[in-house]
């Protein structure tokens, strides 16, 4: 469930642009606690290990290696992390099949 929360969370709230604007500066702690309050808790571990796994079964479908030389990694640069989560990270998983593509629709207003 936690899970599922984070996914909605990424790829509703936290990818409205305003949302995201403000979002963006804040700490992981903050941001968890907004997506809380917006109905869809998760825990700082359940983030970071949900993120890791989507990271490396992105990795494993692409034929890329897990390692500093991840290519999705280059988009990280210039970008706060919770932007290369929406912006990035979540479009990618979406096009590999690996979360459902209508999770990020409408998802930069």
């Amino acid at each position: 469930m936690s899970q599922q929360n984070l996914i909605h969370f990424l790829t509703g709230p936290a990818a409205q642009a305003d949302m995201l604007e403000f979002l963006k500066l804040r700490s992981k702690n903050a941001v968890i606690a907004v997506a809380a309050d917006l109905g869809l808790p998760f825990t700082e571990q359940e983030f970071d290990s949900l993120i890791w796994d989507l990271e490396l079964r992105l990795a494993a479908k692409r034929g890329e290696a897990f390692d500093p030389r991840f290519a999705l990694w280059d988009t990280l640069w210039g970008r706060y992390y919770l932007e290369y989560l929406v912006l990035d990270l979540i479009p990618s998983l979406a096009s590999a099949g690996l979360i459902e593509s209508g999770a990020t629709s409408g998802s930069r207003n």
